[in-house]
């Protein structure tokens, strides 16, 4: 569950880091034709060319080791930087991509505050079944809430999610982008 929290908790810190290497660019208005294949290792995600590439070596002290990557919007929205983030971890076994997103699903509705399901859906994006999870919660009771869009893989005995963070009044078109985005995520 302590995991757990750290990897949302590692959306909003993104966020935060997001705003100190914040300068002007272009806005986020990009269409999900227009992304960017970023080549991960074991993985690619397609990504707004027009957001920052934040990887291991910039990341805080304080951002959760399993996060691998993270991807922030030029500008903010609001005072909040949206943001995708990518978190890999050992699993003990190997599991199922399904079983492993009830799992977090879960975990989600039990330790986030004001947690407000919005939609599961179930998708064959990875070539598997997997799922999809779109709320909004907060990670402790003094943060803004947030809405987040995660979806889950395993591989072997690795488990990645791949969250969009934003505020829930975001425009629609930036919810898109996240949501393109996010889905975008495959396994090599």
């Amino acid at each position: 569950m302590k995991n757990f929290t750290k990897k949302l908790l590692a959306a909003a810190v993104i966020a935060v880091f997001a705003a100190f290497l914040s300068s002007c660019g272009a806005g986020t208005t990009s269409t999900a034709a227009s992304l960017k294949t970023y080549e991960g290792g074991d993985f690619t995600i397609n990504v707004d060319p027009a957001w920052k590439v934040i990887t291991k070596s910039d990341f805080y002290a304080d951002i959760p080791q399993e996060t691998v990557v993270a991807f922030t919007a030029p500008e903010a929205y609001d005072g909040f930087f949206i943001n995708v983030n990518v978190v890999k971890e050992d699993l003990k076994q190997e599991a199922a991509s399904v079983d492993y997103a009830r799992a977090n699903i879960n975990l989600a509705g039990q330790n986030l505050t004001d947690y407000n399901k919005i939609q599961e859906a179930k998708t064959e994006a990875l070539d598997t079944p997997t799922l999809i999870h779109i709320f909004e919660a907060r990670l402790n009771p003094t943060e803004k809430l947030t809405r987040f869009v995660q979806l889950y893989a395993t591989k072997g005995r690795y488990g990645y999610i791949v969250t969009g963070g934003m505020l829930p009044d975001t425009p629609k078109e930036l919810r898109d982008l996240v949501g393109a985005m996010v889905t975008s995520f495959r396994l090599k």
